[in-house]
């Protein structure tokens, strides 16, 4: 588990993160960075990427989602301030995934979600484009931080009668890499954050496995790094058709 502390020493975030291919899948087309605050202003960096496409293009949209974001995200230049510099960071990782693709024919139609959490101080923000997702364990309760961008979400908002059908479960209505543009969710206002608190980013590797009770239930027992360890479990134990990523961290 790795101490990731504040420049003014005031804050301690503890943080812990895991990945396994499942039990079906031969290639993890799942990426994740964790990056410290080096840049002033714009704290700590969690980040997930769940890639597609064929051959190994999954995995290389991923990793380039990861690498882009991290690199931008810290660089002065990004932005006046962390929304900026996510919103910044996560069109750039658009723009290098799809001109990858267009480079190498090999790569075409490749792309990645991704869900992207800083944290400055006490407080933080997220960016987002996908069906992965960030949550808040705060106070016996699980917020779920982003919205999926998924048909079945959609289908779920509408209320339509029956819930989404079954083709629905993983497509998406958006992600990085596709078109030279995307649409990014970014955080309104700041989240509050106490000693406690942790978050979860995840791909939907787990999601679609471990209901969000028991997420809820593990991240507020188990310091990060056994609640990282108990949720990728419970996937794999569930069978885990596709890669599983858990980011868990707990301001102390």
């Amino acid at each position: 588990m790795q101490e990731i502390h504040s420049p003014d020493g005031s804050v301690t975030l503890l943080v812990e993160a895991q990945t396994d291919v499942g039990c079906v899948r031969k290639n993890n087309e799942d990426s994740h960075g964790v990056f410290p605050g080096n840049a002033p202003g714009r704290g700590s960096l969690l980040v997930v990427a769940d890639g597609m496409g064929g051959a190994a293009a999954g995995e290389v949209a991923s990793g380039l989602a990861i690498d882009t974001v991290g690199a931008v995200y810290q660089d002065p230049g990004a932005g006046s301030g962390p929304v900026e510099a996510l919103h910044a960071a996560v069109t750039r990782a658009n723009r290098a995934i799809f001109e990858r693709a267009a480079q190498d024919p090999r790569m075409g139609g490749m792309g990645t979600t991704c869900t992207a959490v800083a944290v400055v101080g006490d407080q933080a923000y997220y960016a987002h484009v996908g069906d992965s997702r960030a949550y808040m364990v705060t106070g016996g309760d699980l917020v779920q931080l982003t919205s999926d961008h998924s048909l079945a979400a959609e289908f779920e908002r509408q209320g339509a009668d029956g819930g989404a059908p079954a083709r629905a479960k993983n497509v998406l209505t958006r992600c990085l890499g596709v078109k030279p543009e995307v649409k990014v969710d970014v955080s309104s206002s700041p989240i509050q954050l106490a000693p406690g608190v942790t978050l979860v980013v995840c791909s939907d590797g787990l999601t679609n496995l471990v209901e969000d009770g028991e997420i809820l239930r593990l991240a507020a027992m188990h310091l990060p790094d056994g609640a990282c360890r108990r949720l990728v479990a419970l996937a794999l134990e569930r069978g885990a058709p596709d890669n599983v990523t858990v980011i868990t961290a707990r301001l102390k």
